[in-house]
């Protein structure tokens, strides 16, 4: 299922797409044409927000799962996303997007969104989940870290590598994922730099204009938990793959310096890791 724009999906009503290959699997755990998706429950709550967001996984019966999130919105905040693209409609089409651009991502399976006059009331949007990955973060917190040092050291460039040519291609793309730190990438459990898949994407937007900010908001993203695990010469180094051979020194460290001060607002927790050797 595509999303070819970054849009409202409806002014008044309700919009409720299930792709065609997936309606007799998702039938199976309750989720069809006919259900209440803004209640719906899968198998396990993966995460929450207070009052708005919910994500559940359900296990289906040939072996593969879904993730269903679901942004409900009390009375009080209908007006919040008045005449703005829902959440899950920026998902969507972060997600199509990141496809268009060869960048790996999710598999949008069906897509909601419910509006009364203009204003948001809810939206949904179910993927495919991606088998034996865990998100980039916890990778690092205990399978990285459990290796000797040069493994360590040679699954870090490689990683780093790939990870910043595709956001490479993607900021070229105009494509800005704005929320790009560690919990929002999958990695295979054996840390294979191909397995790398970008998700959790309701901020993304494509900038025309202003694209160093996007730039360095993504960047700062992936620096957060880097900062804890490599010195400042390897996150020197680490830029020469977002840049590329020909840029030169002088202009890596000034891409360095705008991504430390924007750390520098908020300073990342250190992330504390239980290394082997």
């Amino acid at each position: 299922m595509r999303c070819e724009r970054r849009q409202l999906h409806c002014l008044h009503g309700e919009v409720f797409v299930i792709d065609a290959d997936w309606v007799a699997a998702l039938a199976s755990i309750g989720f069809t044409r006919d259900t209440d998706w803004a209640t719906f429950a899968g198998d396990v709550l993966i995460s929450k927000s207070l009052e708005v967001t919910r994500c559940y996984r359900s296990d289906l019966d040939d072996g593969r799962s879904v993730y269903v999130k679901r942004y409900v919105y009390p009375y009080a905040r209908w007006r919040e996303f008045w005449l703005r693209p829902a959440k899950s409609a920026i998902e969507c089409w972060a997600y199509s997007r990141l496809q268009a651009l060869g960048i790996p991502t999710l598999k949008v399976v069906a897509f909601a969104e419910r509006r009364r006059l203009a204003a948001l009331g809810g939206g949904c949007i179910v993927t495919e989940g991606i088998p034996d990955t865990i998100d980039l973060e916890t990778f690092a917190r205990t399978v990285w870290c459990r290796w000797p040092r040069s493994e360590r050291r040679d699954s870090a460039r490689r990683i780093a590598e790939r990870l910043l040519r595709q956001a490479r291609t993607a900021h070229e793309g105009g494509f800005f994922h704005h929320d790009l730190k560690w919990r929002n990438l999958l990695i295979a459990t054996d840390g294979d730099p191909d397995s790398l898949v970008w998700i959790d994407a309701p901020r993304a937007s494509r900038m025309r204009l202003r694209q160093r900010r996007g730039v360095i908001t993504d960047l700062s993203g992936l620096a957060r938990v880097a900062l804890s695990l490599f010195s400042r010469t390897e996150r020197m180094r680490f830029l020469r793959s977002y840049l590329g051979a020909s840029a030169g020194r002088e202009e890596r460290k000034r891409l360095f310096r705008a991504v430390q001060r924007h750390l520098s607002r908020r300073m990342p927790v250190p992330l504390e890791l239980d290394y082997v050797d």
